[in-house]
């Protein structure tokens, strides 16, 4: 069975436009807003899991830390 997250971006693969009102497009940033808490938080227990990881000698999954390092702009410190 595919997620939603994957029917939706199936759809806006098969059609890109910026210019179609409602369709896929919306639907995946409404179902991305709609989780932004949830993202937030599966992020910093990312995150922690990684640092946690190189604290105590380990080597984090390299999988997890490329993708903590890809949201790191969304979700990590900015500097000012």
């Amino acid at each position: 069975m595919i997620s939603l997250y994957g029917d939706l971006c199936e759809k806006l693969r098969k059609d890109p436009r910026l210019t179609k009102r409602g369709g896929a497009r919306f639907d995946l940033s409404l179902l991305l807003f709609n989780a932004r808490d949830s993202l937030r938080e599966l992020w910093e227990a990312a995150e922690s899991e990684v640092i946690e990881a190189k604290r105590t000698g380990h080597h984090p999954s390299e999988r997890l830390e490329a993708a903590i390092e890809n949201l790191r702009p969304l979700f990590g410190k900015r500097n000012e």
